[in-house]
């Protein structure tokens, strides 16, 4: 078994093989622990269909990355050998490979998977990916455009003869203030649609708004009714 493990003819696969493994094992640990949360405290009813439906969550998420993580290894293996990409496009057979990938499994082309949790997956990646590219095109305009800033004197220095920390600060100040507007322009956005269009929203985030904001009807007897003790 070690001589297969550590035969370089065997290792694309095995490659695969760990993927497939660490997606069974981040999906089920990240799901489980939602899943039992939310149906312990927001859901009622006989405890063992709650359980149920907790494992069957833990398994649609776990099979979601798995697959996914299996076609993209494979695939990116399959395109290496291509002899008109080759190696030297890495960058492009992985983004091709990610397309493909997410075509069989995020889509919702082929009904293969929990569309519910492939929404989700897809709308927590795509905030991550759009804060990576604003931070990703200021890097460039500034090593691009060397546009100048003015310091602590009053004199304007370019940015190319700032320091490495003084940089790094620059970046951070930019990169917080930008978070500032994204924060507000999202928020306000995403309660001016729950009051215009709410059945619009992602249904677990109707849900959770429904329940945090939604008191205008509930009433109260006592204060234990009130704090739901």
């Amino acid at each position: 078994m070690s001589a297969i493990l550590n035969n370089p003819l065997y290792r694309p696969l095995l490659e695969i093989i760990r993927s497939a493994r660490n997606g069974i094992v981040y999906g089920g640990k990240l799901r489980f622990s939602h899943a039992l949360v939310i149906n312990l405290l927001y859901r009622s009813g006989p405890i063992l269909p709650r359980l149920k439906s907790v494992l069957e969550a833990t398994k649609n998420h776990a099979e979601v990355l798995a697959s996914f993580a299996i076609i993209y290894k494979l695939t990116v293996q399959i395109l290496l050998n291509d002899s008109f990409l080759g190696s030297k496009n890495l960058q492009l057979i992985k983004f091709l490979s990610g397309c493909i990938g997410s075509w069989i499994v995020y889509s919702g082309h082929f009904n293969f998977f929990n569309s519910g949790i492939t929404h989700q997956i897809t709308l927590y990646c795509f905030s991550r990916v759009i804060i990576a590219l604003g931070k990703i095109i200021l890097d460039k305009f500034l090593l691009c455009y060397q546009p100048k800033f003015m310091n602590y004197s009053g004199e304007f220095i370019s940015y190319k003869n700032l320091n490495m920390n003084q940089q790094k600060k620059l970046k951070n100040m930019i990169y917080n203030k930008s978070w500032k507007y994204f924060a507000i322009i999202v928020w306000g956005l995403v309660m001016f649609i729950y009051d215009y269009q709410p059945q619009y929203l992602q249904s677990s985030l109707r849900h959770s708004m429904a329940y945090i904001y939604d008191v205008e009807m509930d009433s109260w007897n006592n204060w234990r009714e009130f704090f739901g003790v």
